[in-house]
């Protein structure tokens, strides 16, 4: 019983937190609302919450269902369904945690989505985003961290100087040049995680619209990553290098690359797709 108060006491603490974030966003907000009487963050963390079941469609993309419930480590943390790491009462998964079900699983993923990643939309106050760089951000905020991304923590206090990435989206730079700015993170234990730029591809095509949550259900979840080749996903030069310009790689998104992705990772029939793990 005294479990169950500390978890309901716990969620009713993140859903304030939420608020107060909102709250915090709102009264920074300098745009004028248009249109529907929103503004620029109402309004992106009003949709964002909307594009929720989208959203998660591209984790169980990404993530996979690894660990069938149980506990396992990705090399930070302890994870369980569809990369989650922190229960909804704000505990982190342990490694002697008992397993859950996927649907539990994904209560915890939409609950972490809805109350510790999506209010911080609020920073994205410039603008109006498209549905697709919503999802592209939440995409990269699940990965790097919120906080990492927009420079606040959960109450809005102001923790240092945002990515580059939010910068750039939140001023309304291009598209190439926003989803190449997700290629600074790319280090894994001080070295380079090619996972991780691979990754950053699936994200950035979020991004750019190019996959979309009808598209992606008949692909096989995670098998993006087992590409060795990196042009796949990157210009390379004539070593076969990856090129790079002001610190930042380059994501290839031109048709080949396009219809060898999903060539490459549409599951046959009788194979797991992001359709039958969600």
């Amino acid at each position: 019983m005294k479990k169950n108060i500390k978890g309901i006491i716990g969620a009713i603490i993140v859903s304030l937190i939420a608020i107060m974030c909102i709250k915090t966003c709102q009264k920074q907000e300098s745009e004028a609302p248009v249109g529907d009487g929103l503004s620029a963050s109402e309004y992106n963390v009003s949709r964002a919450t909307e594009l929720t079941e989208d959203i998660f469609k591209f984790i169980a993309l990404i993530e996979g269902d690894k660990g069938e419930g149980k506990p396992y480590y990705c090399g930070a943390r302890w994870t369980v369904w569809y990369g989650v790491t922190i229960k909804p009462d704000g505990s982190l998964i342990k490694e002697n945690d008992k397993p859950i079900s996927k649907e539990t699983g994904k209560e915890w993923c939409m609950y972490h989505l809805q109350n510790r990643l999506l209010p911080f939309f609020c920073h994205f106050d410039k603008r109006r985003l498209t549905d697709e760089q919503i999802i592209g951000c939440a995409l990269f905020m699940y990965n790097v961290g919120a906080e990492e991304c927009t420079g606040y923590n959960h109450l809005g206090k102001k923790l240092g100087d945002p990515s580059r990435f939010f910068l750039a989206v939140n001023s309304g730079k291009k598209d190439d040049y926003c989803v190449n700015l997700m290629t600074r993170y790319r280090k894994s234990a001080g070295k380079r995680a090619n996972g991780l730029l691979k990754r950053h591809w699936v994200q950035g095509a979020a991004y750019k619209g190019i996959l979309n949550s009808e598209n992606i259900l008949d692909l096989r979840p995670e098998h993006f990553y087992k590409t060795k080749n990196m042009g796949n996903y990157y210009w390379l030069d004539g070593k076969r290098n990856l090129v790079e310009n002001d610190g930042l790689f380059s994501l290839r998104f031109d048709d080949i690359t396009i219809n060898t992705f999903f060539n490459m990772n549409l599951a046959d029939d009788g194979e797991k797709s992001v359709r039958s793990i969600i």
